[in-house]
């Protein structure tokens, strides 16, 4: 018995050994590798595209010791978020305008992707009346007309004066919106591209946004670009970033994590999430949604500044909703054009009607339109208010409003649809709206401010990237390159300011000097003309 008892004790000593070495060994190759430390360097809070671009850079740049918190079942955050069940898509088609030949990770990270997109998006677009008459020409003329007052804006804009609303200092030259026409360009100029009303967007941001100061003989100029694959784009863009610097099943990233605490100190941070988990680091990177911030959603400890704050609730988030309507068969009197884009409908109402604009959606074979394959499934851009009216209301009313519209286009005898679907982006606790935008009334040191980081607490998204036109994508990759350049020369002893990481300068060009592009309005312009040529 004494024999079998000492051989037991032996075993169970071996064992130890094993067990001890094991978790030395394990330990030492997390330690290494930078997959998990009971401390790791940096907390990413959020899994959006934000988040993904810093864990991106950092590791890039040697710092593999971080994990990604991510409230959701997957990660994307909004990006995604036009993915809807029972619909045979996942797209949200974003819109980016970049400088020619200048560095843009978007388009990086396109190509790298091979994930086709269009240089021209809006390529082919028809205007549509509410009875059912082509009116792209008169809306063309429209368009001259808001182009004459929107240069003249530009033009005589002083980036030292004060703000105000885009419909005022339109109505200063000229552009006083009031046939169906009219309202459908305002629609256009502020509803698309800043999901808001023009009573609502900033004429600073507006200016600031839509030009760009180019010097004599310069051929720099601006590109639109638009993800071409309709049917899972998005997806795919967000998979294919994943897979540039994570693992499959990367033990770094943890999901259905909903942070609802930061407190932070000159020694580090710590992060308390609704399961009673908490996380330490030694810095934290924040990429909710600035609606979450505004929601208060998150405590912080000490709670921020009122400058802070100040900054935080001054900037708005547009509201904005995807609208699927899918049919049991092709309409009859749908329109097909040559191309690899496809054909856009913007409907003209005499009032902002809720469902202008739409396209339909067709499979691409190799990044081109499959015009022969229709999905029989038509996806209307929402913004502002009417977006949230869509979402929240029943689905029912919104299946009649749209049926109203569709048989305005083409024709009485379009049958309702089988299926609508609806994203909800807006009403999502995890976002709180779908684009943050610049309003009237906060100062470009508001906006500093807003990115600055607070101690050891570091911001990115897309609400902090305001100087590149177009929606979430850009804005929010160039914030994620910021911001991390910013923390890394933190942490290797340099600056711990955004000031100096900032890709473009915040501050309005003057109207004097250079020739003057309207982005907007050429954009518009040209599309439109090419809507002409087609017709």
């Amino acid at each position: 018995q004494r024999v079998s008892t000492d051989q037991t004790m032996a075993m169970d000593f071996a064992l130890s050994k094993l067990m001890l070495l094991w978790i030395v060994t394990h330990a030492i190759r997390l330690s290494a590798d930078g997959s998990l430390s009971s401390r790791p360097k940096v907390l990413i809070l959020g899994g959006g595209l934000a988040g993904l671009q810093v864990g991106k850079v950092l590791q890039s740049r040697g710092v593999r010791d971080f994990l990604i918190l991510e409230a959701d079942s997957a990660l994307g955050g909004r990006v995604v978020s036009g993915c809807v069940k029972g619909v045979p898509a996942c797209s949200t088609h974003m819109l980016v305008e970049s400088r020619l030949g200048s560095p843009h990770p978007l388009a990086d990270l396109l190509d790298a992707c091979s994930i086709a997109y269009s240089v021209d998006p809006f390529a082919n677009i028809v205007s549509v009346n509410e009875d059912g008459k082509d009116v792209s020409e008169e809306v063309y003329n429209a368009l001259l007309r808001a182009d004459q007052a929107a240069s003249a804006l530009i033009q005589g804009w002083d980036a030292n004066e004060d703000d105000m609303s885009v419909e005022g200092a339109l109505r200063l030259y000229g552009w006083t919106p009031r046939t169906p026409e009219e309202l459908a360009v305002d629609v256009f100029y502020s509803d698309i591209a800043y999901a808001g009303k023009p009573s609502e967007i900033s004429t600073r941001e507006y200016v600031s946004d839509a030009i760009t100061s180019v010097p004599p003989n310069s051929s720099i100029i601006y590109d639109s670009y638009v993800i071409r694959d309709s049917y899972f784009g998005n997806q795919r863009l967000v998979d294919c970033l994943e897979r540039s610097f994570l693992s499959e099943s990367d033990e770094r990233v943890h999901l259905n994590t909903t942070v609802t605490q930061v407190s932070y100190s000159d020694s580090g941070v710590t992060v308390n999430t609704t399961d009673g988990t908490q996380y330490k680091a030694d810095y934290a990177v924040v990429t909710f949604s600035l609606g979450v911030l505004q929601q208060q959603e998150v405590i912080f400890s000490p709670p921020l500044s009122y400058r802070k704050r100040k900054a935080i609730n001054q900037f708005r988030m547009g509201y904005h909703t995807l609208l699927y309507v899918k049919f049991q068969s092709r309409i009859d009197g749908s329109l097909v054009r040559p191309g690899p884009d496809p054909l856009w409908y913007f409907y003209v109402s005499s009032h902002r009607n809720v469902y202008h604009f739409a396209y339909e959606l067709f499979e691409h074979l190799e990044g081109k339109v499959n015009h022969t394959q229709s999905f029989n499934l038509f996806v209307h851009w929402i913004f502002g208010d009417d977006a949230l009216r869509v979402e929240t209301q029943a689905l029912n009313t919104t299946k009649a409003g749209v049926t109203e519209i569709y048989r305005k286009i083409f024709g009485p005898s379009t049958p309702e649809p089988e299926h609508i679907a609806v994203t909800t982006a807006n009403t999502n606790p995890f976002y709180h709206g779908g684009i943050p935008s610049f309003p009237s009334g906060p100062s470009y040191e508001d906006y500093d401010i807003l990115r600055e980081p607070v101690g050891r607490v570091y911001f990115a998204g897309d609400a902090y990237h305001m100087t590149t036109s177009g929606t979430g994508i850009p804005r929010a990759l160039f914030s994620g390159d910021e911001t991390a350049a910013a923390l890394l020369d933190c942490i290797s002893g340099g600056s711990c300011s955004m000031t100096k990481h900032a890709t473009e300068s915040v501050q309005c060009p003057t109207g004097n000097g250079g020739f003057l592009i309207s982005i907007h309005v050429v954009t518009t312009l040209m599309v439109l003309a090419m809507s002409l040529v087609v017709l």
